[in-house]
């Protein structure tokens, strides 16, 4: 396992990038690959999910705490509160308004999501709000955000019917990284970020070929250091 750590935009927020993170991932692949109870199971999430090996979850979660711990100045435990299997499959036309734009997890700074790539197409961009400046919402900024965020809208109209995978009119991305198999990121929730998608992408539903990844997410109890 080879891994650094980038400072993202302004906010110098750190993202975790991991080479090789799992020691047998073509295993953990085909633990995917064969699964055949994906569903939706978010209304902000463009695909279908299902549950990954919680043994997974333990290991591999076990293996970074430390490096968690240091990077982003937490004292406690990590708690898993989700691991699944993720498979991107909803087709441009069809996204909901809030799926055409980056989005962020949870306004917590204590959440961390683990995104661990089982494919080598697509990956995640990180973004700033240009008018606002916001690269992280928290629980101070993010009615003001939202209350912009739509004021937007009313002004510019809806976003066009696509994955938004660069600059916009009201979004600037400020670090780009590509999916390889066997890489992860880690990163705090509260940044807005976007999957990566090509023009012209069409959704594969077969885990074997599509953009298939295993996203695990965190939380300590813990103050900040």
């Amino acid at each position: 396992m080879d891994w650094r750590i980038d400072q993202v935009g302004h906010d110098r927020a750190p993202v975790v990038v991991i080479e090789n993170l799992w020691p047998d991932a073509p295993s953990l692949f085909e633990a995917a690959a064969s699964r055949t109870d994906y569903g939706v199971s978010s209304l902000y999430y463009p695909g279908v999910r299902c549950a990954a090996p919680r043994d997974y979850a333990n290991a591999v979660v076990m293996q970074l705490t430390e490096l968690i711990q240091s990077t982003f100045g937490f004292d406690d435990d990590l708690v898993i509160t989700d691991s699944i299997f993720s498979l991107v499959v909803t087709p441009p036309a069809a996204l909901v308004p809030f799926q055409r734009v980056p989005h962020f997890d949870s306004v917590d700074q204590n959440r961390i999501a683990l995104l661990h790539y089982l494919c080598a197409s697509g990956g995640t961009s990180f973004y700033r709000h240009r008018s606002s400046g916001l690269e992280t919402i928290t629980a101070d900024s993010q009615e003001q955000y939202i209350r912009t965020v739509n004021d937007e809208v009313r002004t510019s109209g809806m976003p066009p019917a696509q994955y938004v995978d660069g600059d916009t009119e009201h979004f600037e991305r400020t670090a780009k990284y590509e999916a390889a198999f066997n890489r992860a990121l880690v990163y705090r929730g509260s940044m807005l970020h976007a999957v990566n998608v090509p023009q012209g992408f069409v959704p594969d539903p077969n885990p074997r070929t599509g953009r298939l990844s295993v996203n695990t997410f965190l939380m300590t109890q813990a103050r900040q250091r």
